[in-house]
């Protein structure tokens, strides 16, 4: 998947915001495997939202729907 960041609606400022910084990694490859699935068959991946152990993929409105 191309590089892509997810930015908390509770922060304001972006990536240029002297405030924060990046560094922590972890390998997704089966989360990024589920993406590209999700992606294929039900279209665009534009969030992710973490509650507990549970991440809900939002992705794009279909104008079929």
């Amino acid at each position: 998947m191309n590089k892509r960041i997810f930015w908390s609606e509770e922060v304001e400022g972006g990536l240029k915001d002297e405030k924060f910084h990046g560094g922590y990694y972890f390998r997704a490859f089966d989360l990024i495997k589920f993406m590209k699935l999700i992606e294929k068959e039900e279209g665009e991946v534009v969030g992710l939202e973490f509650e507990g152990n549970n991440v809900n993929i939002i992705i794009r409105a279909n104008d079929e729907i």
